[in-house]
């Protein structure tokens, strides 16, 4: 924990929540400012009505997203210089280093001869959409004698409209170790790491993170062939023939990738040290 005391990765729900529609009110009213000003400049000796005009552009209907799928990827707080002034806002992406590839060594946390120090399962938010289906963000932390993980997973499910599945994958290793060659994601780096295909390597002190956001129409559930009942893709219908035999963690898997925002990159890093 000494080599980690000034470097943490928070996940807060007030945090997760500003990510999803703060920026873009503040940039509304941002741009209602400027229109007030170019106004004012533009017809100096005109007279106002008695109301605020800043007020009265920015009340206009504003459009969010209500089913609260946030963007958000954890928050590295750190009190060197270089990252002072970053927000939980952009979720510090500027600092992260994008990579071409999974550095995760996943093989680690498949090693069962080693325990598992520290174990924790998270819920930092939940809702039913008003019966419209189901929102959750969910964090599993894992601590082991040689490496800490974090897995994140933002789950939507808007019944007869869309599924949606967002996964962030987080790890530090305690010492330099290999990791598979030539990987572009969770699954290959599991087959890879388990024919011992080394060739890069994940350095210690530095933490690597995954990003996949995956997403599906609930019209193409049916093409994907995946099931289009909405019980299917609940927790507690895990292991139901008559709905899915297929864990929701496996179905999650199965639906296409999508891209991420231009300023996340998949695979990415942060050196601490």
């Amino acid at each position: 924990s000494n080599r980690l005391n000034s470097h943490y990765q928070t996940f807060r729900g007030v945090s997760i929540l500003k990510t999803i529609d703060a920026d873009a009110w503040a940039n509304r009213v941002a741009r209602g400012k400027e229109r007030v000003e170019d106004s004012a400049n533009s017809h100096p000796n005109s007279e106002g009505n008695g109301n605020d005009p800043v007020s009265s552009w920015t009340s206009t209907e504003f459009f969010y997203d209500w089913t609260f799928a946030s963007p958000y990827a954890g928050t590295i707080h750190c009190p060197s210089n270089e990252h002072k002034h970053n927000s939980a806002r952009n979720n510090n992406r500027q600092i992260w280093k994008s990579l071409p590839q999974s550095h995760i060594p996943f093989h680690l946390l498949q090693d069962t001869s080693q325990p598992i120090l520290l174990f924790d399962d998270i819920m930092l938010y939940e809702d039913d959409l008003h019966d419209n289906g189901e929102v959750s963000l969910n964090v599993k932390l894992r601590v082991m004698p040689t490496c800490w993980y974090i897995l994140q997973r933002l789950f939507v499910r808007v019944d007869y409209v869309c599924i949606k599945c967002r996964e962030v994958r987080i790890c530090c290793s305690f010492e330099d170790v290999p990791i598979a060659s030539g990987v572009d994601g969770l699954q290959k780096q599991k087959t890879q790491s388990t024919q011992q295909n080394f060739g890069k390597i994940a350095k210690s002190n530095t933490i690597y993170r995954d990003v996949t956001w995956r997403e599906a129409a609930w019209e193409e559930l049916g093409e994907l062939g995946l099931p289009k009942d909405p019980k299917a893709w609940r927790d507690e219908n895990v292991g139901n023939n008559a709905l899915s035999p297929i864990p929701l963690a496996a179905l999650l898997m199965k639906l296409p990738l999508v891209s991420l925002p231009n300023d996340m990159p998949a695979f990415s890093y942060v050196e601490i040290m």
